[in-house]
């Protein structure tokens, strides 16, 4: 009983996450609410390419990020193609296992102590310069997990994990269709435009590869909650 309980609960977090992320969609400056959210989906993004890059080979030089959500991540070497795909499909890969580990609150818990060290980890190696908008962020999202873990209780810190994985997942979404309409109708810069650049082949084409992945992601990862329906 005490199983089916938890996996219910991981079920009713889920449902909860995603009502409230809708509901802040139609809050006048909600995105004010969920900014350091905004924040975080981009280390994420950003953490994925540099993460790419060490398992390839490359180096990372460094992460910068801006106070408009926006974010470079400086490599040497590595496969690029693999690097520039990452950032985006690295961030839902990073939501849909938060989801899958929320489904309890044991795995819950854990989850958040692997992301409050990555974020810490990130920020102290990566990020820079020190004296930054990106450096500051990166130390108040660490102290914020970390504080969490520490003052929040079990049921509270399973809903902030389901929480997260849903706006890493639907952030996820949001940057790579407006990546697509940049893709579709002009030249700026992005990272399908790099893998453009290097391959011939059309950045749009890029943004639908990793709109594809992504989705089958998001699918594996909801598809996972099956034994935690409730039985009719």
């Amino acid at each position: 009983m005490a199983a089916t309980k938890r996996k219910h609960d991981g079920f009713s977090f889920l449902l909860g996450a995603t009502a409230l992320t809708i509901v802040l969609w139609y809050v006048p400056y909600a995105d004010r609410l969920v900014y350091p959210l905004r924040i975080f989906v981009t280390f994420m993004h950003e953490t994925a390419h540099a993460l790419a890059a060490l398992a390839t080979g490359g180096a990372v030089e460094r992460i910068e990020i801006a106070s408009n959500g926006s974010g470079l991540t400086y490599t040497r070497g590595g496969w690029s193609l693999l690097i520039a795909s990452a950032g985006y499909v690295g961030t839902m890969l990073y939501g849909g296992l938060l989801l899958m580990l929320s489904k309890q609150a044991k795995h819950a818990r854990l989850a958040l102590v692997g992301t409050s060290l990555l974020v810490g980890l990130v920020t102290l190696f990566w990020v820079k310069p020190i004296l930054s908008f990106g450096f500051s962020a990166g130390v108040a999202l660490t102290i914020g997990l970390a504080a969490t873990l520490y003052l929040a209780t079990a049921r509270v810190t399973h809903f902030l994990v389901s929480f997260l994985g849903v706006q890493s997942c639907l952030n996820s979404l949001f940057d790579l269709k407006t990546l697509f309409l940049l893709s579709a109708h002009t030249n700026v810069p992005t990272d399908a435009m790099t893998l453009e650049q290097m391959t011939m082949i059309p950045a749009i084409l890029w943004a639908l590869a990793w709109v594809g992945i992504s989705l089958l992601i998001l699918f594996l990862a909801l598809r996972s909650y099956r034994s935690a329906l409730p039985k009719l």
